[in-house]
């Protein structure tokens, strides 16, 4: 397996884990909501310390292929982790509007992050480290 393949996987379970958080605001379950958020919000900060504390760092040592996205990716991480803050007050509070605005700027940004790191940074990351090494190492974690 390499590193494209685990975390776009990775990706797809992070979307499914969304989908149906906001489908239980839409339907304002709020306890079931609040259990969703809780591990939709677990999944992506352990997904954003695999690549922040593992694949990142050892891409940049590597000399990065003549290029060095992970500022940026870096960056969008941090902007996704802003929305969740502001996703689980919405929730805290069963404000059904606010999350639903927050959820759909996380979408987008969500998915223009995921293409950037699918079409370009993971491609990268496997041409330029030992795809399994870093797996097994991300996955530890």
């Amino acid at each position: 397996m390499n590193i494209h393949t685990f975390m776009s996987a990775d990706h797809k379970e992070c979307d499914g884990e969304f989908a149906q958080l906001e489908s239980s605001v839409d339907a304002q379950q709020w306890d079931e909501a609040l259990e969703q958020f809780a591990a939709f919000e677990g999944h992506m900060l352990k997904h954003f310390a695999m690549e922040e504390e593992v694949m990142f760092p050892a891409f940049n040592e590597s000399g990065g292929e003549g290029c060095n996205p992970t500022g940026v990716m870096i960056m969008e991480h941090e902007q996704m982790r802003t929305i969740m803050r502001q996703m689980a007050e919405a929730i805290e509070n069963r404000d059904k509007e606010k999350f639903l605005g927050n959820s759909e700027n996380l979408l987008f940004v969500m998915g223009q992050h995921n293409m950037k790191e699918e079409q370009i940074m993971y491609s990268l990351a496997d041409n330029a480290l030992d795809s399994e090494a870093i797996i097994e190492k991300m996955k530890a974690l």
